[in-house]
């Protein structure tokens, strides 16, 4: 039995069809879990709303260790008032002191303070530090719209201004990307 050559070219259309969505579809970010950039995990939550999880960025200034996550949840209902969860992590040599405030500027002008501010964590006599925080939408979009973001860390009478380092901007590029800013 042979097969008549339109036969077998609607065969072949099919099947680039099926391979062409198959992976279209491995791509999208309404997967559960699917790992959408080098920074950025998206993970479905319902037909509406998506959660994207900026993977811990880690790095070292002013003898200080830092790393910072971002989890983010969007809606088609989503309001510039919804909180960005946040969480940080602070370590050096010596203890920090127990009123220690960080807080974000964008552009050398504007200050981002973190809000429901909760210590998670406090090692070897608080020289390590972990908190979570909560900061408006609208300044998660500032924050990673803006083209310099400093860290300014107040720990009693000290104070350090931290840059961000190159792995902020390169995520703030991917969260931008995927959210169509």
């Amino acid at each position: 039995m042979q097969i008549n050559s339109s036969r077998h070219l609607l065969v072949i259309s099919c099947a680039i069809s099926i391979f062409v969505l198959t992976h279209c579809a491995s791509r999208t970010n309404l997967i559960p879990g699917v790992t959408s950039g080098k920074y950025i995990e998206v993970f479905f939550l319902s037909e509406n709303s998506n959660q994207y999880f900026v993977r811990p960025i880690e790095w070292k200034d002013e003898g200080i260790k830092f790393s910072i996550d971002f989890t983010v949840r969007i809606s088609r209902k989503a309001q510039p008032k919804d909180p960005v969860n946040f969480s940080y992590t602070l370590e050096k040599n010596e203890p920090f002191n127990e009123e220690l405030v960080l807080y974000f500027v964008l552009n050398d002008t504007a200050a981002v303070a973190p809000s429901m501010v909760e210590s998670l964590a406090s090692e070897n006599n608080n020289s390590y530090v972990r908190f979570t925080s909560q900061i408006e939408y609208k300044y998660f979009i500032k924050m990673i719209s803006a083209k310099r973001v400093n860290i300014i860390l107040l720990d009693g009478m000290k104070d350090w201004r931290i840059k961000m380092p190159k792995k902020f901007y390169k995520a703030a590029d991917e969260v931008r990307e995927l959210l169509n800013i």
